[in-house]
Parts: C-alpha cells; sequence; structure tokens
C-alpha cells in the first residue's frame, strides 16, 4: 500500500452506540478520536465489542496497529452545551464528524413526532457540533421517514441548508444495502458533506463535480470529486421473482431457484458457516410463544414475529417495541449473532456477556450495516486523498 494511502485521519462519531457506524471508518484508516454515547450500557457493549475487533481483525489498519482504540470513559449528553463547547474547543478543525441521531421520532414504526419529540430534536446537536467543531467533512444517516415524510423533509432540508450556510457542500440519497450485495432491506437518507473550500479545490484540479444522484451510483469513472459506492443491483426487490412463504418446518429438503448472482442477498448465505462455538451464537431468548412454531417461513407481513425466509433477504433489523424476528427453519428469535450478522458485522466485533439480551439486541437494531459504512468511508477517504496529493496539505 503507498505510504499516502496509509494517512490515518481523525473523525469524531456521535450517537455512537455499539460502534457499528464506526467499524466502517475505522476498516478505512479514520481514527475515532472520541466517541459520544449517553447510554452506559451501550457504552459497555462499545468497549468491549472494539476492542476485540482492533485486537483480532485483519483489516490492514488495524492489524497494522494504526488505528487505537479510545475507550469511552463515561456518558455524554450530546445535547449539553457545555458538552458541545467543551467537544468544539478540543476538537475544533478535526477532519471528520460522523453519526446519526436517534431515529424514532420521523419512523413509520416510531412516535412520529419529529422535531418536535425528544430524540428527533438531537438532529439540531448534530448541528451544533458541526457548527463548534467545523470538520472538514461531515456523514449523516438517518430513516428514510426524515426525507420521505412532507413534514419531516422540511426540517431535513432547514438541517442542510443550515449545513450548507456553515460552508458545505452536500451530496445526500436514499441509500439501501439491498444495493450492495447485502442482505437487508434498510433504506436510510444518507448525507455526506466536504468543506467548499475542498471541493473547489478539486474542481479546479480537473476533478468532475456532480450532484446527479443516479450517475454518482453507476459510473466506472473514478474521478468525480465524490460519489457514491457503485451499486450491484438495482429494484432488486421487484425484479427478482423472491420465493413466497412456505409452511414452517416443511422446507428443510427445499433448495433456492434464486440465479446464483443474488445468493449474497440472501438470509441463509449470511448465516453460512455459524455454529455453537461462533461468539455471540448462543445469545439468544429461549422461546415461550407457540408463534415460534406455526409462523410461515418468510410471513414478514405484521409488526412483530416475522419470520424470516432463507432465501429471501431480511426485513430492516430492528428489534425494539417487542418486534421479534424468527429464524426461518428453527422455533426460535434469531441470536445476537444472526442479527449481527445481518447487519454486516464482522464476527471479531463481539458482544460481552455481562450486559442483557435486550440491550445486545437494542444496540444492533439502531445500528447500520458495517459493510455500507464501510463503502461510504472509502469514496470520502478517496475524497480527502486526493485533496492531500494536490494540495500537500495535511487534513
Amino acid at each position: 500500500m503507498p505510504e499516502q494511502n496509509e494517512k490515518i485521519f481523525s473523525v469524531l462519531s456521535l450517537f455512537s452506540g455499539g460502534g457499528l457506524l464506526d467499524l466502517g471508518f475505522i476498516n478505512n484508516g479514520f481514527q475515532i478520536e472520541e466517541a459520544l454515547e449517553i447510554n452506559e450500557s451501550f457504552i459497555q457493549g462499545y468497549n468491549y465489542a472494539i476492542d476485540n475487533y482492533l485486537k483480532n481483525s485483519s483489516n490492514f489498519f488495524v492489524h497494522t496497529k494504526k488505528i487505537m482504540h479510545k475507550q469511552i470513559l463515561q456518558g455524554k449528553d450530546v445535547s449539553d452545551k457545555k458538552i458541545q463547547i467543551s467537544m468544539g474547543k478540543r476538537l475544533k478543525g478535526i477532519t471528520g464528524l460522523i453519526g446519526g441521531p436517534p431515529c424514532q421520532d420521523y419512523s413509520v414504526g416510531g412516535k412520529n413526532e419529529g422535531v418536535e419529540g425528544s430524540r428527533g430534536k438531537l438532529i439540531f446537536s448534530y448541528l451544533n457540533l458541526v457548527k463548534r467543531t467545523h470538520p472538514k467533512f461531515l456523514f449523516f444517516e438517518n430513516v428514510e421517514g426524515l426525507y420521505k415524510n412532507k413534514t419531516h423533509r422540511v426540517s431535513f432540508l432547514a438541517l442542510c441548508n443550515e449545513l450548507e450556510s456553515l460552508g458545505y457542500i452536500l451530496w445526500y440519497d436514499i441509500v439501501n444495502p439491498l444495493s450492495y450485495g447485502l442482505p437487508q432491506d434498510r433504506p436510510r437518507i444518507i448525507v455526506v458533506g466536504f468543506r467548499k473550500g475542498i471541493v473547489r479545490r478539486l474542481l479546479a484540479g480537473g476533478f468532475i463535480f456532480s450532484m446527479d444522484n443516479a450517475l454518482l451510483k453507476t459510473t466506472d469513472n473514478d474521478n468525480f470529486i465524490f460519489k457514491w459506492p457503485k451499486v450491484q443491483f438495482e429494484n432488486v426487490k421487484i425484479s427478482v421473482d423472491w420465493p413466497g412463504m412456505w409452511d414452517f418446518g416443511t422446507g428443510e429438503d427445499r433448495i433456492s431457484f434464486i440465479p446464483r448472482e443474488y445468493e449474497k442477498l440472501q438470509v441463509n448465505y449470511a448465516f453460512n458457516g455459524l455454529n455453537d462455538t461462533t461468539p455471540n451464537q448462543l445469545d439468544r431468548f429461549n422461546p415461550k410463544s407457540n408463534k415460534f412454531s406455526v409462523i410461515s417461513e418468510g410471513d414478514t407481513r405484521r409488526k412483530s414475529f416475522k419470520r424470516l425466509h432463507r432465501f429471501r433477504y431480511s426485513p430492516t433489523v430492528a428489534y425494539g417495541n417487542n418486534e421479534v424476528h424468527l429464524h426461518p427453519t428453527e422455533p426460535r428469535r434469531i441470536s445476537v449473532r444472526e442479527a449481527l450478522r445481518l447487519q454486516t458485522v464482522p464476527d471479531e466485533y463481539v458482544l460481552p456477556s455481562d450486559i442483557t439480551l435486550s440491550t445486545k439486541y437494542k444496540i444492533i437494531s439502531n445500528g447500520v450495516p458495517s459493510k455500507q459504512a464501510e463503502l461510504i468511508a472509502s469514496e470520502i477517504r478517496k475524497t480527502l486523498i486526493r485533496y492531500q496529493d494536490i494540495t500537500g496539505d495535511e487534513i
């Protein structure tokens, strides 16, 4: 790897949860200088799991010890002005700021209170941290309802306008991990922004500026100032003849008839190789309801007690508010490791035994697909490296 590509960039992580988003950036050489999280159980999970990952991963930046684990020492409320002022003083000019405020107030399955909700207001905390730290780039993630709901969209566009007034050029779009060959239907609004000075310098250096998301998701031209990772599949939910519901326990000898190119989207593919010795695989609730034995394989019509289908992709990984996802062929909930696999989290990330199962499932539900984060972080890294190459500036 060329010396310039070994460069480490510093990042502040907000609303960090268990660090599933952080993993994607860590794998691209982004040092998490500080992670802010208020939930003490999530912090316990974050510190243990990230530490285990950094000790065992074969990722270049990790195994060469270019990335350090800076533990979360105490819970911090991102909305606290004193915390915001302190972060601004210590991390002014940091390379990046990443995070997504809790999404329940913008989610169809949540309270839908928008910016009036206690969690919805946290998008303003995100904005205030951008104002105080003025990072070179920013990454923001939330449910698609923040953009698709007409009422919430007003708040989202207001946030974007504020960020642009602070000197950022933004790219945003609805992104679904299915498009990247990942086994979960989880559409989210993603925002990536760079300081205008970085964009202008790259434009002067001959790189191409475009806001055409369709182009930026499909082009093979790598000379754009920023582009989205290239999609592998388009409209895969409707373009493939996915199998319907099967009576539970009757399809053990069935095989997938889906073309091999879509195999990576299937739940079976995600669960491949798991056994009782895989970390967190035995972490699961004991079945107590008869629903575990009667719901058909692939019946995901209800909010809770959805049974996954071996040969289809998973619905959105969300296990809060009594939502339960069932194993395709066994009368039980999916395990913590199976849920992590659906979130494309590497097996070296291990949640500790001394936090509750409910906490583990919440950490997973509140996170992002790590491989999708990694793909986007890779494109962000390209932009930063190119800017350094042209200007010689350290960022």
